[in-house]
Order: structure tokens, then sequence, then C-alpha cells
């Protein structure tokens, strides 16, 4: 018997180290990241200027681009909505879902959220109300301003950023699910891009896409250390140093390292159902100590605005202006998005097996875009209630940084210190969820095998040691504007990517509403027990 066990324990850490790695993926956005991270130590002046200078090249000749591509993606998703393609089976008509609705929605809600909508949520609309854009000839701090501030919100966190994740994840899921097609973001533009199926295409493709979401996830990371950090300044009273934010980093790193390696849906899905709690308790708390009238209020008037003038806002540039102020917004925002979508499309195209189209883009979309937007209509809505009736949250985000909007805000409120640590949770969690869940898609990519668990753990500790050393470098070095930075280059290669999974999933739609192209017979899959 012990012998046996000896020889299970030597086989289990034989196929640990049994990694059969997509070579050409895996080694290239490696070596392109520790090239990165080295030119940045040497020289990070220089580097950062030469990112600027990309970024500012790219966003005034193609900035538009990120604007016209979403928009796209909103439109593809309303067709998707109400045509026949709706009706489809993700898997064939015999598919079983793998995880209960209630599941599905938590691991999506909090991989989606990430740190953004927590770190953004309050601050964000604060900046907007205090330094609306020129252009529009706004008074800072007035009822119009506070107005475009929520109308802002709007369309940088609900329907659009997340038919930007959606309509890839729906693309990638009939790919695999429903046309049999190989675990690689190539199989879903295969409509579009017909050679795209070929082995070194298809390794081109998912090297971008591990690019793009390396970038992606290294701005949320750092977004989620300062906004932790600033937590833990408001219960210490003790600004936060690069320590404290190098720990944070490491804590980070570890969790979700550990969480990606216990398997898909093991930790994601618990450590998704806790912190899906915790957010609407918060969510609740502040809505019912904070001012609930001014907030239905704002929260209305602001929705109609921005239903009324959604294509205006979403194709506005500024043009001929001079102000940068949609650069800096909105097309970073998007690109932000843009930057994790592909793999983390690929996530939730994974796990939405046996579900319909139709309830893909409820959960997906049209649910998570609706908790979004309550969670920005009830923080900011408080937020820009109190910097109206005398609290600073303006000169506090100036002083001591914008991750201290967010703690501020609560501190105003009744009995809000107790909440101030129960958000530090709420970060660290949506933080790990996304991160694990990136992490595993990563894992898919980089190794030969999408059912290669034991093999892919090497990969998956790889990927989270790069991961939390590139973003402690970034928040210790640059902070916000080195977040935005990374994140800008991220979506420069992604634009592309979700254009093409889009024009995909469109012919796709138009194929099965016209009779052709039928669904497969479901795949089997292990269902969620």
């Amino acid at each position: 018997m012990a012998r046996r066990r000896q020889y299970h324990g030597e086989l289990k850490c034989r196929e640990v180290f049994d990694i059969k790695i997509r070579k050409n993926v895996f080694y290239p956005t490696v070596l392109m990241i520790l090239a990165f991270s080295g030119c940045y130590l040497f020289n990070d002046e220089l580097v950062s200027k030469a990112s600027d200078w990309m970024n500012q090249a790219f966003n005034q000749t193609l900035g538009w681009f990120y604007l016209v591509v979403a928009l796209f993606l909103v439109i593809v998703t309303a067709l998707a909505l109400f045509s026949k393609f709706g009706k489809s089976r993700i898997g064939g008509s015999e598919a079983k879902p793998m995880l209960s609705t209630w599941n599905w929605f938590a691991v999506v809600l909090c991989t989606t959220i990430a740190a953004g909508l927590i770190f953004w949520g309050a601050c964000e609309p604060i900046y907007h109300l205090m330094e609306p854009p020129e252009f529009l000839g706004l008074k800072p701090g007035s009822h119009e301003s506070a107005v475009f501030s929520m109308t802002t919100m709007f369309l940088h966190w609900t329907i659009t950023p997340y038919a930007i994740y959606g309509i890839p994840a729906l693309a990638f899921a009939f790919a695999v699910y429903n046309r049999r097609r190989a675990f690689s973001f190539s199989s879903c533009i295969v409509e579009a891009v017909p050679k795209a199926g070929g082995e070194r295409p298809a390794s081109i493709i998912d090297s971008l896409c591990v690019f793009s979401t390396v970038m992606g996830m290294i701005a949320s990371l750092g977004q989620g250390i300062l906004s932790i950090a600033g937590g833990i300044t408001e219960i210490t009273e003790r600004q936060a140093s690069k320590t404290t934010w190098i720990l944070i980093g490491i804590t980070i790193a570890v969790v979700f390292t550990v969480s990606a390696c216990s398997g898909v849906l093991k930790g994601i899905k618990w450590i998704s159902n806790i912190n899906t709690v915790f957010l609407l308790g918060l969510l609740l708390f502040v809505f019912i100590a904070g001012p609930a009238a001014y907030i239905i209020q704002l929260s209305l008037e602001s929705f109609g605005v921005y239903i009324d003038n959604f294509f205006t806002r979403s194709l506005m540039m500024g043009a001929g202006s001079g102000s940068g102020w949609s650069y800096f917004w909105t097309i970073s925002t998007f690109a932000n998005w843009m930057a994790w979508a592909p793999v983390t499309g690929m996530f939730l195209g994974k796990i939405s097996y046996g579900h319909s189209v139709r309830s893909f883009i409820g959960i997906n979309i049209l649910a998570s875009a609706a908790a979004s937007g309550l969670w920005i209509n009830i923080f900011g809505g408080t937020a820009i209630s109190q910097q109206l009736h005398g609290v600073d949250l303006y000169g506090k985000m100036e002083s001591a940084g914008m991750e201290s909007a967010v703690y501020t805000m609560l501190e105003n409120l009744p009995a809000g210190m107790v909440l101030v640590p129960v958000l530090v949770i709420v970060v660290l969690l949506s933080v790990v969820t996304a991160a694990d869940s990136t992490t595993n898609v990563l894992g898919n990519l980089c190794c030969q095998g999408e059912e290669q668990e034991a093999g892919m753990i090497f990969v998956k500790v790889v990927w989270g040691v790069l991961l939390g050393a590139m973003s402690i470098l970034m928040v210790c070095s640059k902070g916000i504007a080195g977040i935005k930075m990374i994140s800008v280059i991220g979506g420069i290669p992604a634009v592309f990517l979700l254009l093409l999974s889009g024009i995909s999933l469109l012919k796709n739609i138009m194929l099965v509403s016209a009779g052709n192209g039928q669904p497969v017979d479901a795949i089997d899959k292990k269902q969620d027990k």
C-alpha cells in the first residue's frame, strides 16, 4: 500500500510537470512582458515617453475606431437577442447547463467588475461633476454637470462595456460548443477570416489575446492594490507606503494563483457567491443610509438623457475643440474593457454551455449591466450628493488620491466606518475572482488541450508571478497614470480582434436566422452539482 501511494504521488507530480506548452503562444508573450519590465526597470522615463507617444499617436489617429467598434458590438447584441439566433442553445438542443442560474450570474458579475467599478464608482462621477469637458460649456458643480456625470457613467459601465465582453464570449461559445472548433480565440473569427483556423494564424491570434489580457489584468490589479491601500489608510489613519502596496500585491497574486490552480469552478464559484452577497449588502446599506430620494431622481433623469442621446454620446469626440477629454476618459475606458475582453470572453463562453443565446445575453449583458448600473446609481449618486452638500470629495481625491473617494464617502454615512473593512474585503474578492478566471483561460490558451488541468498549473503559476510583479511595478512607479497607459496598450490589438469576432457572430446570426448552419448536437459536459 505504501509503495502504491508512493507510485501515485510520483505519477501526480509527473503529471503536473508533463506540460505540453504551445510554444508559439506562451514563450513570445512571456518574453514580451519580461522585456517590457526589464526596459521599465532600466529606464522607466524613456519607456513611459515611448508608451505615451504610441498611445497619443494611435488615439489621435484611430481613437474613433474604439468608439465605432464598441457601438457595433452593441448593435450585434440587439440582433442576436431579437433574431431567430436567440433561440439557439449553446452546445445544442440537448445540452445541460454547467452552472445553475444563480451561480452563473454570480461568477459573471464578479468576474467582470473586478476592482474597476468599485474603484471608479465614486471617484469618476466626482471628476465629471467638477471637471466636465470644456467644449460642452457646463458649469462645474452644477445640476447639468451632475446629470452629465451620471450619463457618462452609464456609457462607461453598463450596456456598451458588457457588449464588449459579451459578443466575443458568445462568438467563442458558439464556435467551440456548436461548431466544434478548437479552444482558441481564432475559432470565433473564422467566419470573418477563414484562414484564422490554421495552426500558425491561431498561435498569432492567441498570442495577441494573451498580451492584451495581461496588460488589462495588470491595470485592474493595480486598481485593486490602490483601492485596498486606500481602505487600509482610512482604517489605520496612516498613509499607505510602497511597502504596503507591495504586500497587498503579493497577497492578491498568491490568493488568485492558488484559487486558479484549484480548478475553474471550485474556487471561482465559492468566492463569487460570497462576494455577490457582500456587494448586494453594501448596495442596500448605502441606499438606505444615503440620500435615497436624490439617488432615484438623479438616476432616472440621467438614464433618460442617456437613452435619448445614446448614439451621440457613444461617438462623442469633441472634434476641433482641442480637448483631450474623450481620449482620457471614454476611449481609455473602452480600451481597458477591450484589453480584457478576448480572454475574459473565452471564460464567459466556456461556462455558458447549456444555456440559450437569449439567456446568455440576459445574464452576461443585460443583468450584469443592470447590476453595474445599480452600483453607479447608488454610489455615484451618493458621492455627487455629498460633494454638492459640503463634503469635499474632490479635494480629498486631489490630496490623497482617487482611491480615497469611496472610503471618504462611506465615512460620511451613518455607521459608515463599519463598511470600510467590508469594502476592502469586497475589492479583494472581486480582484481575485477576475484574475482567477482569466488565469484559467490563459492556462488553456498556453497549453495544448483544454482538459490538461494538471499540466496547466505550471503555466498558471508563471502568469500569477508575472502579473503580480508587473502590477506592483506599475503602481509603485506611475500610479494611476501607469495603469491607464498599460490598459490602452492592451486595447490596441484587442479592438481589431473584437471587430472580427463581432463580424463572425453577425454571419452566424444571418446563417441561423435564414435556416442554415443550425447548431450541432450537444457535446457532453459535466453539470454543476
